[in-house]
């Protein structure tokens, strides 16, 4: 499972760096560095054998450790820069110091212990009760229970502020992935705990912990990408939703005028469904161009409603004028508009009403029946 959390963390780090180019800011920027420290941290436990053949024995725990660290800071900042923009002096001050100072304990606890001869397996394992690992294992599982609980409590804080569902909704998933990692460090501290005054293994302690933290990982994954999932869902519904009102007005021009109509791809995408979206618009104002209606408007009527009733009693006789002149084009018939954004309007709420003038006139026949 702990390739499915790398594989999830690496693609959120894609989205969030995306992010970062597309509107640099200190929130997208903390927000990606503490995605790309998290996904580098959980990428070196992952091949951690092969780095230490490289690097020697055990540095793969240390540099893990320390990305997750700073992952820790980055994840704070971010958090705490969602009101204003960028946190306090004092605030950043803080959590920069409090970090350095947990990396830098860290470095001296592992560079003093007696662990780089030889790999002999896992750290806690094999070393555990050397003082200058337990030291260095306390001072980092104690950071990482306080940044949890940090990012939990804040997530809680912001999660119910933001006026962007997205954010709210990946605000909650952070606070309950960071929830679920808690799980981690409390069971290491608890492991080391009982391994000190006990003769017992407690090694199912250690499992559920590393159990916990790739759960809470993934968890935490799903939350990042949600607001990029959450726009992108909500886009291809307005472009599905927007060709199913044109359908029968674009369905009936077109069948008219098929010069107009060009192919577009099954709309399976967000870009799919928006270039379809735009085209059917662009088909429809260039056919109502073409298009004659004889039935005279009803003047009671606004203009776009009287429109589409027109085209509905003369479906089917459109190309009528091009054999005998007469009639009013339809795109004539339509209010004068001042920007796209009204054309659009305008062409929808069309579309709707000849949906509704169309249903009328095919039930008129069975009602005089």
């Amino acid at each position: 499972m702990i390739y499915a959390a790398v594989a999830l963390l690496r693609i959120a780090t894609a989205a969030r760096a995306r992010s970062f180019g597309q509107a640099p800011s200190f929130i997208n920027g903390t927000y990606a560095l503490a995605a790309a420290a998290v996904a580098a941290g959980v990428s070196i436990k992952a091949t951690e054998q092969a780095i230490d053949h490289v690097t020697g024995p055990y540095v793969s725990d240390l540099l893990e450790h320390g990305l997750i660290v700073v992952a820790g800071v980055a994840a704070q900042l971010f958090l705490l820069a969602l009101r204003t923009g960028r946190p306090s002096r004092g605030q950043t001050g803080i959590r920069v110091a409090v970090a350095g100072l947990v990396l830098a304990l860290m470095v001296v606890a592992f560079l003093a212990a007696p662990v780089h001869d030889r790999y002999v397996g896992d750290l806690d394992e094999a070393y555990g009760m050397l003082g200058q690992i337990a030291v260095y294992r306390l001072v980092f599982n104690s950071y990482l229970v306080y940044v949890l609980a940090d990012i939990v409590r804040l997530c809680h804080r912001y999660a119910f502020t933001p006026a962007d569902r997205g954010i709210a909704v990946s605000l909650a998933l952070v606070g309950w992935g960071s929830a679920i990692c808690l799980g981690y460090p409390l069971s290491r501290l608890l492991y080391t705990l009982i391994a000190s005054v006990s003769a017992a293994d407690p090694a199912v302690i250690q499992l559920r912990g590393s159990a916990a933290a790739v759960v809470g990982l993934c968890v935490l994954a799903v939350g990042v990408l949600t607001p990029r999932a959450l726009t992108a869902a909500r886009r291809w519904v307005t472009a599905m939703a927007g060709i199913q009102r044109l359908d029968p007005l674009w369905r009936d021009l077109t069948g008219s005028f098929p010069l107009v109509a060009l192919p577009t791809s099954a709309p399976t995408t967000v870009r799919r469904a928006e270039l379809r979206y735009d085209r059917h618009l662009l088909e429809i104002a260039d056919a109502l161009v073409h298009a004659r209606v004889h039935a005279p408007p009803d003047g009671d009527l606004d203009p776009v409603t009287a429109t589409a009733q027109a085209l509905a009693a003369d479906r089917g006789r459109w190309r009528s004028g091009d054999e005998e002149p007469g009639g009013c084009i339809a795109a004539g018939l339509l209010p004068t508009v001042a920007s796209t954004a009204q054309e659009r309007e305008h062409l929808l709420a069309l579309a709707e009403a000849y949906r509704a003038a169309r249903t009328g006139c095919a039930r008129q026949p069975q009602e005089a029946g």
